[in-house]
């Protein structure tokens, strides 16, 4: 007796799952062909059913415009700023000065001490 055959059914793959209908542009391109056929039938219908009308005078049909352009003299202002270095050097004291100075000092240090003493005066009063 010969050996029995045995004999596997594998069941076959899937189909792919279809595309969405979101990825073919092709309905949305005619329903806008659709959609421009139609507008430019209503549009065409609706217009021969208005009679021309003829309000206004022949005057305002033929409109005019009138361009008329001024040229106005344009001022430039232009500013040219130099800046040079200088060096200034203080005038030797004189004498004078010198002794004036010194007093101002005197003065000034008096001053302070007079200073400090309201200060103190006011703290402690």
């Amino acid at each position: 007796m010969p050996p029995q055959r045995v004999v596997e059914h594998v069941p076959a793959e899937p189909l792919p799952p279809d595309r969405p209908w979101w990825e073919n542009p092709g309905p949305a391109i005619l329903a806008g062909i659709v959609g421009l056929i139609i507008g430019g039938l209503l549009g065409y219908l609706i217009g021969e059913k208005q009679e021309p009308s003829r309000t206004g005078s022949a005057a305002a049909a033929h409109t005019v415009t009138r361009t008329v352009t001024t040229v106005r003299p344009k001022v430039i202002v232009r500013t040219n700023t130099v800046t040079d270095k200088t060096v200034t050097q203080a005038p030797a004291p004189a004498p004078a000065s010198e002794a004036q100075t010194r007093e101002t000092e005197t003065t000034l240090r008096r001053l302070e001490k007079e200073n400090e003493e309201l200060r103190r005066h006011q703290e402690e009063g």
